[in-house]
């Protein structure tokens, strides 16, 4: 009886355990049946990595006698674009690795053959929440800057040219946090919209610091604060996608504009608004207008803490004065130190604020040629009202805000994943 009894026990184990094992095999095959009719399993994390990484040459050269140019040329760049993008359910958060640099080297260059044409170090991350069929409540964060000195080259009287810092790392670098709304209609585009989204612009380097509309600050004379904050709206439009199967498109269209007066400006109207009526009065006079030019170059660059007018200044009034070129009448009205200090004062203020706000274009084309070696075209069209770090003499010497603008065109390596 005992062993009937075993038996027995034995017997309901294995009938127990080939019922389990079947459950196991039908709840398997159920979800292997899901899977493949395009349903998604609601406990599923999806992580996807795509990206890029390539390297860029150009080279030309034109001999002495060539209309079309002179000397050798050579430029090189490398880039990185890489992703980590996650979806679970109603969650999407999109994470962006973008890193590019490159130097261009021309036989032609009196100061540093070897200079840098490219350098671009961005971060970002955006997390949303669907709301409904299209649309995401997203947090978006990012950081911008370059990865080391960048330099403008002026040319000098000798012929050869000299350096001028004009950025680095960190100087200037961009902080955005961002709370809005983001369309979705499909992979290929995205709409991130925020009417709530803090600015931080940082300049840890002094010298460059009005370039970049840093405020001086109180009870120095050439001091910066090495930040600032600007509350605004902001908007991004991107599009990524393959036209076909060997034509990748990119573009990205954002801009900026703070609702509080924080970018410090350095205003110089009434150096424009007195020398205006000399500049065009002389304006077939070359080599006055040069004058003009470097008096106000170095203006710019003096302590105007006592709003009086620099000799050179008055020096070059009487001087045209005495050549026909003014007559009494304005050479007095331009003389009168009162006038002059009146308009100093209303007119300079070294921390007047104004509304910053911004736009930036991007458009990056690659052709694929074989698996590996690619044509790429890239661009960048920016406008930034607080960086007033132009010369020219349009605006008589002094900075000013201007459009940047680049492009590059060149044949390589790239690995799509």
């Amino acid at each position: 009886m005992k062993k009937i009894c075993v038996a027995l026990g034995v017997l309901f184990m294995a009938i127990a355990s080939a019922y389990a094992d079947e459950n196991e095999l039908v709840k398997t095959a159920t979800s292997i049946s899901t899977k493949s009719s395009g349903e998604i399993s609601t406990d599923s994390i999806y992580w996807t990595f795509p990206g890029s990484v390539g390297l860029n040459v150009n080279q030309a050269y034109f001999s002495e006698y060539s209309m079309e140019g002179t000397g050798l040329s050579v430029s090189s760049d490398a880039f990185a674009n890489l992703n980590a993008n996650y979806k679970k359910n109603r969650v999407k958060w999109d994470n962006n690795l973008s890193a590019k640099y490159g130097f261009l080297f021309s036989n032609q260059f009196t100061t540093d053959s070897l200079r840098k044409n490219m350098d671009e170090l961005g971060l970002s991350s955006k997390f949303g929440y669907k709301m409904a069929q299209y649309w995401y409540a997203s947090a978006l964060a990012s950081l911008e800057t370059q990865f080391t000195n960048g330099y403008k080259y002026e040319p000098l009287p000798n012929g050869t040219d000299t350096a001028i810092l004009n950025s680095s790392f960190f100087a200037p670098g961009y902080v955005k946090v961002s709370l809005g709304f983001d369309y979705v209609p499909n992979k290929y585009i995205s709409l991130f919209m925020s009417p709530l989204t803090t600015r931080f612009t940082i300049c840890r380097l002094n010298e460059l610091a009005q370039n970049y509309g840093m405020e001086l600050i109180e009870g120095t004379a050439n001091e910066y604060k090495k930040s600032r904050s600007e509350l605004g709206a902001y908007a991004i439009l991107r599009s990524d996608f393959d036209i076909t199967k060997n034509i990748h498109f990119f573009s990205s269209l954002e801009a900026f504009y703070a609702y509080n007066k924080a970018v410090s400006t350095h205003t110089h109207g009434y150096v424009e608004n007195w020398f205006g009526k000399i500049y065009n009065s002389i304006c077939d006079q070359r080599d006055d207008i040069n004058n003009v030019r470097g008096i106000l170059q170095n203006l710019h660059k003096e302590d105007y803490s006592n709003g009086k007018m620099p000799e050179d200044m008055r020096d070059l009034i009487v001087s045209l004065s005495d050549k026909g070129e003014l007559d009494d009448e304005d050479m007095a009205k331009l003389l009168d130190s009162k006038t002059y200090e009146s308009s100093y004062s209303d007119d300079l203020d070294i921390n007047k604020f104004i509304h910053g706000w911004y736009f930036k274009w991007k458009l990056e084309l690659m052709v694929k040629l074989t698996k590996y070696i690619n044509v790429s075209f890239r661009t960048q069209l920016k406008y930034d009202n607080a960086e007033m770090k132009t010369i020219d003499g349009k605006h008589f010497g002094l900075p000013h805000a201007d459009i940047q603008f680049w492009e590059s065109t060149s044949l390589g390596i790239a690995y799509k994943f």
